[in-house]
């Protein structure tokens, strides 16, 4: 099919597109957004956790060092006990519990310089507070420590692997028109991980404009990437948050640069050629178009691949780009669905990716140049 400024027209009035804009339902009194809020810490309790220090002393360490170390744990009041070792012995973080009660171990080496060899750090005489500090944290979380700043959100390979798969079901709901307190509700989330407001994503809700409304839909998409793109056009994120009593709970905040948050889509399988994973976005046609708008460009290109495409409204009105007043022209050629993204949306500071869901599904996403290529480093060498 020859793609022409006509056809455009044509499509988008018997099909009704309309990305930007569309029937949606009468303006209503503002309410806030009704998801469970979390405590103003951000915490549920705790149990009740005994953690204790045993202190391996090697032959080599010297017993002014035991000496030194005992006198300052005993200032922290931390629990502690200095034995000799035994065969197995290893630096580790071990946890039990019973009933309410959780107990940790700290199993460390006292090294014959008077240091402290934990599992993954280690701590100095002269560091004595630092390693008070981090006792304080395994009492409130558990051996799993405190769980920001760390890889895959502080969740263990077992506990992010399952969050995956809980936020995998595709979405059967179109949320396009509808406030973000109706887009949540149909998004059939997980029970077993709470949607939660931080007290800064209750602000943030409450100064939402009550007439806003999202302008696309994501069913056929999967719940974590609907949720992220949802939150998203409203300013917010959400991540998994591993809670002291070791839930795992949603936990939405405002969106801001360089924050640990679920991603709109993951990164394909880079040993697969893309061609292989969505060979619809590589399938040649035939393209004219002349002073189109961009809008419509995309969703031609949805429609006619079968591959989603979902829009960074937010990222991109941030940078004062009005996507509805886009026009582009790419000359009478053959052109892929893929390369005609990138040509239509390049000349406008704009760029795409192609990533996939929770389950695998590719979609494509449409954001500004910076977010594409903080996301996308080689994208820079495909230009």
């Amino acid at each position: 099919m020859l793609l022409t400024r006509r056809t455009w027209l044509a499509s988008s009035i018997v099909s009704g597109w309309s990305v930007c804009g569309g029937l949606v339902p009468a303006p209503s009194p503002r309410k806030p957004v009704q998801t469970t809020r979390l405590p103003d810490d951000g915490l549920n309790k705790a149990p009740e956790t005994e953690v204790t220090l045993e202190l391996i002393a090697g032959a080599t360490a010297a017993t002014e060092h035991a000496q030194a170390w005992g006198q300052r744990l005993q200032k922290l009041d931390i629990r502690f006990q200095m034995r000799q070792a035994v065969s197995g012995d290893k630096p580790e973080v071990k946890e039990q519990k019973q009933g309410r009660m959780r107990r940790v171990t700290v199993v460390a080496v006292l090294d014959r310089n008077g240091k402290i060899l934990c599992h993954d750090r280690n701590f100095t005489l002269a560091e004595a507070e630092k390693l008070g500090e981090w006792i304080r944290e395994l009492k409130t979380y558990g051996a799993q420590g405190a769980p920001q700043g760390k890889p895959l959100f502080g969740l263990d390979e077992r506990q992010f692997a399952a969050v995956m798969r809980e936020l995998s079901p595709a979405v059967t709901a179109d949320t396009q028109g509808l406030s973000l307190e109706a887009a949540l509700g149909k998004l059939s989330l997980p029970e077993r991980h709470p949607l939660r407001m931080t007290p800064e994503a209750q602000r943030s809700a409450r100064m939402i404009d009550s007439n806003k409304t999202l302008r696309q839909s994501t069913r056929g998409l999967s719940a974590g990437t609907a949720l992220a793109a949802t939150l998203g056009e409203f300013g917010l994120v959400f991540k998994p948050l591993r809670t002291p009593d070791g839930k795992i709970e949603l936990a939405v905040s405002p969106r801001e640069d360089g924050q640990d948050s679920w991603p709109v889509g993951w990164p394909l399988d880079p040993d697969k050629p893309q061609g292989q994973i969505v060979p619809a976005l590589f399938k040649v046609v035939p393209v004219n178009l002349d002073d189109v708008p961009l809008t419509d460009v995309l969703t031609a290109a949805a429609e006619a691949s079968e591959v989603p495409i979902l829009t960074d409204y937010h990222a991109i009105e941030a940078e004062g780009i009005e996507l509805s007043e886009l026009k582009v022209t790419v000359p009478l050629r053959k052109s892929t669905w893929g390369l005609l993204l990138k040509q239509v949306t390049f000349p406008h500071k704009l760029g795409r990716r192609i990533v996939a869901d929770e389950s695998g599904k590719p979609f494509v996403i449409i954001t500004t140049l910076k977010e594409t290529l903080k996301n996308n480093p080689a994208a820079k060498l495909e230009r």
